[in-house]
């Protein structure tokens, strides 16, 4: 099997469907056999057949998976059968969610672009949104959920929504004195001193705002040649187009070069190589794995269903960038960590107060507004959220934080309201599809539920 280089498979943005159609690599690309949809979510709940998963097997790279097609469905439940992976264990203790079924939840209403105002319940398994499965949370209690296309028991891929749990741990680190934001971050991963990132601080890596010639955009992820796709084929162990040669992600990142006219701290650009430096950075400090700094701090905390699991890099790491696996209740439940419901989901506290304030004090306004992800933002909830902040793309002055993945996955947390949204799905930037409201349910129900 060849991989070819992750460009897009962690992405997490808003990218226009003209635009996408236009780009010759996905012009090509959705010829293949599996790229186009023709399959309703509903497929992913039952067995596939035998020749479909080998036409899928045979098709596979992350190019082909982006595309969100017929095969998509397939890897989105099921990469450990392409990728090398790793498992983090639960709590031993397991405890289910209790239902509280809110039947008012389903008839709220959101505009969307494509089919104009819409119920939640209408929302959820209409084809055109392509939503595999959706969760509310609220005081610790499931009030709403739906399964249109895979089980509860499925796994599935949380893309950049990921992003979060690193997010969070350098929160707890930080919160601990194991880690000074305003200092250099090649203080703490010296695989990088003596190169631009010395005048990077961490604060910006956590923040997007290193000034760092790697943003993803839709330019440099259609650019085989771009700081980018170089990135990813490192990370994936595959020859870089550019030079045909295979190189490790610190070679990369070393050679990584500045913005003309920038300075860290100016811009927010997102970038997924800001994350595998952070993911280090936990590495050296303790001593450790991710995979087991996670499951040691978050994860073997949790009284979840299942193990979660992560894709790794050839050289080990598991990619908490985007490439990791969970049922969609137990994605919620890390959720609730973040809210006052938390030992509905945990053995103990996980996500103090102190490290929600640590995340939601850190952004900076004037990174956010007028950029990618404000713009992101509006497209998303139908209102622009007011910064970002140690990896979360969005925080409102509620308190309310969120982190989208690309093919339509979201993470929703609201800890004033005691309220978590979550959703999966397999949803392409192409023919048409594309838009993702579920964010806008989210916070919707969030305030109905608060009363306001």
């Amino acid at each position: 099997m060849t991989l070819k280089p992750l460009a897009l498979l962690v992405g997490t943005l808003a990218l226009s469907t003209s635009a996408i159609v236009n780009a010759n690599p996905v012009v090509e690309a959705l010829k293949k056999d599996g790229a186009q949809v023709n399959l309703p979510v509903t497929a992913a709940k039952a067995p596939f057949s035998v020749e479909f998963v080998e036409s899928a097997r045979e098709n596979f790279d992350n190019f082909h998976w982006q595309m969100g097609g017929d095969h998509a469905l397939y890897y989105s439940k099921n990469a450990a059968e392409f990728l090398p992976s790793t498992l983090v264990s639960p709590n031993e203790e397991y405890k289910p969610f209790v239902k509280a079924i809110n039947p008012e939840l389903g008839k709220i209403t959101v505009k969307t672009a494509g089919k104009g105002e819409m119920t939640m319940d209408e929302y959820m398994y209409d084809p055109q949104f392509r939503t595999q499965g959706f969760m509310l949370i609220h005081e610790g209690k499931i009030v709403y959920e739906a399964y249109p296309g895979m089980k509860p028991t499925d796994r599935h891929v949380w893309m950049s929504s990921a992003k979060t749990t690193v997010g969070t741990v350098v929160a707890m680190l930080v919160n601990e004195k194991k880690i000074d934001p305003q200092l250099s971050i090649t203080h703490y991963v010296p695989q990088l001193k003596d190169t631009v990132w010395d005048n990077v601080r961490v604060l910006d890596v956590l923040n997007h705002t290193t000034g760092l010639d790697n943003e993803e955009t839709l330019a440099s992820i259609m650019n085989p040649e771009s700081p980018v796709v170089r990135f990813f084929s490192s990370a994936f162990g595959v020859p870089y187009a550019g030079t045909g040669e295979v190189e490790t992600w610190v070679d990369v990142a070393r050679e990584t070069e500045i913005i003309k006219g920038e300075k860290a701290g100016e811009v927010n650009r997102y970038a997924s190589i800001n994350t595998i430096v952070l993911t280090k950075m936990i590495e050296n400090i303790e001593d450790t794995t991710w995979a087991e700094v996670f499951e040691q701090r978050v994860w073997g905390k949790m009284t979840a269903r299942q193990a979660s699991q992560f894709n790794i890099a050839p050289d080990g790491m598991a990619l908490g960038l985007g490439l990791l696996h969970t049922t969609l209740e137990d994605k919620a439940r890390f959720g609730t960590l973040f809210t006052p419901s938390w030992s509905a989901v945990a053995t103990e506290q996980v996500v103090t107060p102190e490290v929600i304030d640590i995340i939601r004090n850190s952004g900076d306004k004037a990174t956010f507004v007028g950029h990618t992800k404000e713009a992101s933002s509006v497209s998303a909830f139908n209102e622009a959220a007011d910064y970002q902040s140690y990896q979360f793309d969005y925080i409102f002055d509620d308190g309310a934080m969120a982190k989208s993945g690309n093919l339509g996955q979201f993470i929703y947390v609201d800890p004033a309201r005691d309220f978590v949204g979550v959703v999966f799905s397999t949803n392409p930037y192409h023919s048409g599809y594309g838009e993702n409201k579920s964010p806008a349910f989210m916070r919707t129900a969030a305030k109905m539920l608060a009363g306001e």
